[in-house]
């Protein structure tokens, strides 16, 4: 396996607004990369863009434009006429008990059998997880529990600010409580609104962390915890829709963007994830996990 940088060539940003155009393009970005495998067939790298700026210390180009990080099965070619390419061999030698910090990009999503519909279909889970959680809070608190998220949120939020209902405001506030992210606000006398907002946050992130926590189980690592704060060293944030017009006026995919600690439970295992990613949408950009020793 290859692990690569590619930036793109000082000539090309001074010439052109090529970084612009291809920043969240994921077709067009997902098919120049392609060109520097030369090669047609099934796709066999993963890949994670990121702004040059923030990465590189002396980068002399543009600082908006974008770099990625690619691994791959094949070598890249050495020359492309828009872009710079680094790459050396990625042999990563881990073991079982090896403590890593990691990033990734994902599109975590939830599978779900729709009314009338033999088989499932996938759901951005953040999106799904904030509206069952709209629908449950609306069918407690007596308000209609029919329509879409936005509809939800804000019969819910209504009744919650005109009758300052207390079943709401127990849910809630059970939400924050049953977070050690979030728990310190319940301190903190939050306004009806704030609350309702801060425990929608819990109420995802508790949900993407299930579900990096399962996809651990089935790819080799668990997150690491931090007893002193009773939660698990992990944070994910970054959330944002990707449009790909395409497909469709209304086709795209979802991205987070998780960090944290882990610790290798299956060392070939994991060795496997890395080079094959977690997740779905992976020719988009999703799915490769960075990590470092600490």
């Amino acid at each position: 396996m290859y692990f690569s940088r590619v930036k793109v060539r000082p000539n090309i940003q001074e010439l052109t607004q090529f970084h612009n155009v291809i920043r969240g393009n994921g077709y067009g970005v997902h098919q120049l990369l392609w060109d520097i495998f030369q090669e047609s067939g099934k796709r066999s790298f993963l890949f994670r863009e990121e702004i040059a700026g923030e990465q590189l210390s002396h980068y002399e180009g543009s600082r908006g434009a974008p770099i990625y990080y690619i691994v791959s099965q094949n070598e890249p070619g050495k020359r492309h006429p828009f872009f710079e390419i680094e790459s050396k061999l990625y042999n990563p030698k881990i073991e079982s008990g090896d403590r890593l910090a990691f990033k990734l990009r994902a599109n975590p999503t939830v599978s779900r059998i729709e009314a009338g519909k033999k088989n499932s279909a996938r759901h951005d889970i953040v999106m799904d997880v904030q509206y069952h959680y709209l629908r449950e809070l609306a069918q407690d608190a007596g308000v209609d529990a029919a329509g879409k998220k936005s509809d939800l949120k804000a019969r819910v939020l209504a009744s919650s600010l005109s009758t300052k209902n207390p079943v709401i405001s127990a849910k809630l506030e059970s939400m924050l409580g049953g977070s050690g992210r979030y728990r310190y606000l319940l301190a903190q006398k939050l306004s009806p609104a704030k609350l309702f907002d801060q425990a929608l946050k819990a109420t995802t992130d508790a949900s993407l962390e299930k579900w990096l926590t399962d996809k651990g189980e089935h790819k080799g690592f668990k997150l690491l915890s931090d007893e002193k704060r009773n939660q698990q060293k992990f944070q994910a944030e970054g959330y944002r829709w990707h449009s790909l017009a395409k497909k469709g006026k209304a086709a795209g995919f979802s991205s987070v963007d998780f960090e944290g600690e882990i610790e290798v439970i299956d060392a070939s295992q994991f060795i496997e994830t890395l080079f094959r990613g977690i997740g779905p949408a992976k020719a988009f950009g999703c799915g490769l996990m960075l990590v470092r020793r600490i």
